[in-house]
Parts: C-alpha cells; sequence; structure tokens
C-alpha cells in the first residue's frame, strides 16, 4: 500500500481536500472555511481517523492565504510551526497565484474558436 496525501487548501470561503494513493484520487471533498467558532480538534480527529482506517500515518499538505487559517485547524500553532502527530506529518506550502490566460483584448468573443479547437480534426 503506497502513502496516502491528504492535500488541504483553505480560503475564508471555503476549505479543499484532495485524498490521493499514489497517483489515484481517493476522496474529494468541500468543507467548511476555518473558523474560530468550529470544533478545534476536527480535521485532526478526522485526519487520525483517516490514519486509523488505513493502518498508516498520512501525509498532510496544507496550503493557505493567511497563517491563521492553519492555525485554525491544528495543523500549525500561531507562528507556523507545523504540529505533526503520530497520525499524519504536516506540510506548509505557500499557495500559487493563479497568472491568467493571455488574451489579447479588443477584438472580439472567440469563445466559439476556442470551443472548435477542442474538436479532433482529420489529421490531414
Amino acid at each position: 500500500m503506497s502513502q496516502c496525501t491528504v492535500t488541504i487548501s483553505a480560503s475564508r470561503k471555503r476549505t479543499k481536500m484532495l485524498i490521493t494513493e499514489g497517483s489515484d484520487e481517493v476522496m474529494k471533498a468541500v468543507l467548511p472555511a476555518p473558523s474560530p467558532g468550529r470544533h478545534p480538534r476536527a480535521l485532526q480527529t478526522l485526519l487520525e481517523g483517516l490514519a486509523l482506517m488505513l493502518g498508516q500515518a498520512v501525509r498532510v499538505v496544507v496550503s493557505a492565504a493567511d497563517l491563521d487559517e492553519t492555525s485554525f485547524f491544528g495543523l500549525t500553532d500561531d507562528f507556523g510551526t507545523r504540529q505533526n502527530s503520530v497520525y499524519y506529518t504536516v506540510e506548509v506550502v505557500e499557495p500559487r497565484a493563479r497568472r491568467p490566460a493571455k488574451k489579447i483584448p479588443g477584438v472580439g468573443d472567440f469563445r466559439d474558436l476556442r470551443q472548435l479547437s477542442l474538436v479532433p480534426g482529420d489529421g490531414q
């Protein structure tokens, strides 16, 4: 059995979670955003249960726009220091800024041509 990785991305609106085992996606989830009003050990308990179910410690990769969002989970302290457990190891990564697609402004709408480029041709 290959190692299970839980990748978590937190924002002010929601928390996205992707669980993979090797290159296989095992589970996807969209959860509420982290907040001080939620139970402080909710995510930790979920990760512990997952590790117990799999019979091995899981790798957790967490990314958040704000350090407070990771500390609400209990996966880091207030200074960003990861809080590992016997059930999981934590890695904190910086979120990547998405670069908008390059488009030439001011010459009209080309959505129909973009869609046509997706249709396979006869290769001639």
